[in-house]
């Protein structure tokens, strides 16, 4: 007698999924319900994200998926590919043998969160990209300190990367991040990418855009914005795989005193040790 394989994790979230939009659909729950169990599918879809990076690290010297495009002069391959358009990652996801809709920038409904507006309305931001969720990239300018032996992103402006010698643009380490329990990788966005500097200030981004038109996030200079869609918060997916529901006035906070103007208070959004 063959004995049934356990539940995986992916597929208990799958089916927590349909539980949250059955009872949705149903009409079954009051307004602040309704959020909550928008909440929850946003949590789930970013924790497929989050697991499909671990993954992703498996196979590949434990480097997580790169965040950003790679270098156009350089050569293509899946090592360099970003995360929304990998290969590799989006078979992990359960989406390789799945057509994306229009072209390949934009997210699958699957990876929709409900309470995203601006998917709804398939209002793609002015790159062509149209998503629910972004990778934190707030160390992608690269590690002010040469002296330091940690991993970080190329950036051909200050034309620094400690680990890779070669120029093209490549995931955290899994093995080089310390308390990744603390530290962001996926959160709510409009975008493929966020960082803290800029996208997460809700002052300059989300109290003034809101879930707005894209062309006017750009044109007051920010590029990936976390949109705290819930209730004045966001769901963000850390390096160790967990979610957690942040309100914006925690996820954000600037830091004060003498400390470098880059790095923020939270100690969440930068994974190098600065």
């Amino acid at each position: 007698m063959k004995c049934k394989s356990a539940v995986t994790k992916v597929e208990f979230i799958v089916i927590l999924v349909c539980i949250v939009f059955a009872l949705f659909n149903l009409g079954g729950l009051n307004s602040a319900g309704r959020e909550r169990a928008r909440r929850m599918v946003c949590a789930a879809n970013m924790a497929r994200l989050a697991q499909a990076n671990h993954i992703y690290a498996n196979n590949w010297d434990e480097q997580f998926c790169p965040p950003m495009m790679e270098d156009d002069d350089m050569p293509s391959n899946e090592r360099r590919k970003e995360w929304l358009t990998n290969n590799d990652f989006r078979k992990y996801t359960g989406l390789d043998d799945k057509q994306l809709e229009e072209n390949e920038e934009i997210m699958p409904k699957e990876y929709q969160c409900p309470t995203d507006i601006i998917f709804k309305k398939g209002q793609p931001n002015s790159w062509g990209y149209l998503a629910s969720y972004a990778y934190n990239v707030s160390d992608w300018q690269g590690n002010p300190d040469p002296e330091l032996s940690l991993n970080c992103f190329w950036n051909d402006f200050y034309s620094c990367c400690t680990c890779q010698p070669q120029p093209w643009l490549v995931g955290h380490k899994r093995t080089a991040i310390e308390n990744p329990s603390k530290k962001i990788n996926f959160t709510d966005s409009s975008d493929w990418w966020c960082a803290w500097e800029r996208g997460a200030d809700y002052e300059r981004a989300w109290d003034v855009i809101g879930q707005g038109n894209w062309d006017d996030y750009e044109k007051i200079g920010v590029f990936g914005p976390v949109l705290y869609r819930h209730n004045e918060g966001a769901n963000f997916a850390f390096y160790d795989g967990h979610i957690e529901y942040l309100p914006k006035q925690q996820a954000y906070i600037e830091q004060q005193g003498d400390d470098p103007p880059e790095q923020d208070a939270t100690g969440m959004w930068y994974i190098l040790q600065w």
